[in-house]
Formats: structure tokens, C-alpha cells, sequence
């Protein structure tokens, strides 16, 4: 078995792996990514207790994650690699966009059996907790998600319905400038509501654009934004009006952790 572990910056996520078989995932989010995390991680995911022979590590921490201490053999893995392949191997696309919405965003084309990083943004999970923290008074994302599942968009973005009837290529549910309607009746987790959908409607649109430059029709999503509902939603209304088709893999939040695994097995430089 071997040990995916992707270390990134505010989160660890761990994936298990026998052969192309996954056998245990776990994510831990609001945290340091010290040895000490890990640790705990591991206590707490129960993968402590399984038959590792193995440990591949990536993310912008990885080298300092303490995965050393294990004492198995060990080894580093490409990040960029590992989201292309790890979205890849999720999603069942060979030919895609693999968009791994983290504290940032980053984009990666995957073609061929190749993967090429595109480029990133700095919009992404951090930016929505900053602005939560900041402009809400929220400190914790569970916090944050569960006043957006209350809020209603409609009372702070502008859409297109609100300037005119719309048209066959502009929708009148469309959002026209996020939080720019800015309702006085508005309440914390319309605010809420209105910050997620400006992260999540953001990435869409990059990745649209990117899908249009590189003649890509899929857009594979990756990351801890894809287990929320809204996500799910969003992404759906994108399917339905543009040319992409935007797919949440499963596994999607420790997807990188689980193609670090995947990439390990065909790796010779275990130290």
C-alpha cells in the first residue's frame, strides 16, 4: 500500500492506495501542515493502523510535513503532475482542464498523457475565508458554508434579469457583477452567499476562457469547494450555458494526494 500524502497550504489530505484500488481518503482542513499535523492526521484517519509500505509526498509543504518520520521509503512527487493525473484518473478524461480550486486556484491542461500548468489565480479557498473573516466576522469555513446555505444571491448580486429580459445567449438567472446589487435588506448569509458565488463563478469563467484557447470540452474539478452543494450547482449552470462540461470528480477533495500515489508506483527513486 502506498501513502499519497499532499500538503498543502491551510490543509493535509491523505489517500491510501493498492494498486489503482483506493482504499481510505481523509482530509483535514484549518491547519498548519507541520509534523505534527500529520500526525494527528494519521491518528485520527485510522491510516495509522494500516499495512504502508510506502509514502509519496507533494504540495508546497510537502518537505516539511514530517513524512520522513514514518521511516518507510520515500518519495517526492511533481504537484502539477499529480492534479493532472490524479483529475484524470478520477473524472475518466484524458483530454481536459483540471481545475484544483485550493487556497488559490490552479489550472492544468491534461492532454496526451501530459501535463502542463496553464497558470493560476490567487482566488480561491483562502480569498473566500479572508473576505469571510474580514468583512463577516467568520473564522472557521464550516461557519462561512453554513450561512451561505441560508443566503440569497439575489439580495446582493446584480443579474441579468435585474437590467433586462435577457437574451438566447444571456440568461436572465446569469449574474451580471457579483455583489454589486448590494441590497439594504441584505443579511450575513446573503453576504455569505454572494462571497462563495464569487470564488466559485470566478473559477468558472477562467476555466471556460482556458477551455477556449486550448480546444478543451472538459473541465475536471478538484479540491474542498467541490463538496459543497453549491458548488455542485453552479458548475451545473455553467454545463448548461457554455461550451464546457464541467465535472466534480469523485474523491475530488484529496484527488492530488491520490495521483502523488498513483504517479509513486511508477517511480524508481525511493530513498
Amino acid at each position: 500500500m502506498i501513502l499519497g500524502i499532499d500538503a498543502g497550504t491551510s490543509a493535509v489530505k491523505l489517500a491510501v492506495l493498492d494498486g489503482d484500488r483506493i482504499c481510505t481518503t481523509y482530509y483535514q482542513s484549518n491547519c498548519d501542515t507541520s509534523a505534527h499535523t500529520l500526525q494527528q492526521a494519521l491518528e485520527r484517519s485510522g491510516i495509522r493502523s494500516l499495512p504502508i509500505t510506502h509514502v509519496a509526498v507533494t504540495g508546497l509543504n510537502g518537505s516539511r510535513c514530517g513524512a520522513d518520520a514514518l521511516g518507510l521509503p520515500m518519495c517526492t512527487v511533481s504537484e502539477l503532475d499529480a492534479i493532472g493525473y490524479g483529475g484524470c484518473f478520477l473524472s475518466g478524461k484524458d483530454d481536459a482542464l483540471v481545475v484544483n480550486m485550493g487556497t488559490g486556484t490552479t489550472f492544468v491542461l491534461a492532454r496526451n498523457g501530459a501535463y502542463t500548468h496553464l497558470g493560476g489565480t490567487g482566488i480561491g479557498g483562502g480569498t473566500l475565508m479572508g473576505l469571510g473573516r474580514g468583512l463577516l466576522g467568520v473564522h472557521t469555513p464550516n461557519e462561512l458554508f453554513q450561512l451561505a446555505d441560508e443566503g440569497d444571491l439575489g439580495q446582493v448580486d446584480l443579474r441579468i434579469g435585474d437590467l433586462f429580459e435577457g437574451s438566447e445567449t444571456l440568461d436572465p438567472s446569469l449574474t451580471s457583477s457579483n455583489l454589486a446589487k448590494a441590497s439594504p435588506d441584505s443579511t450575513r448569509a446573503d453576504w455569505s452567499a454572494g462571497l462563495l458565488n464569487l470564488v466559485l463563478e470566478c473559477t468558472g469563467t477562467m476555466a471556460m476562457l482556458a477551455c477556449g484557447a486550448h480546444q478543451v470540452s472538459d473541465v475536471v474539478l478538484l479540491g474542498a469547494l467541490t463538496r459543497l452543494p453549491q458548488a455542485k450547482a453552479r458548475f451545473q449552470v455553467f454545463t448548461q450555458f457554455y461550451a464546457p462540461n464541467y465535472v466534480i470528480a469523485p474523491h475530488a477533495d484529496c484527488a492530488t494526494a491520490i495521483g502523488t500515489a498513483l504517479l509513486a508506483k511508477e517511480n524508481t527513486s525511493w530513498i
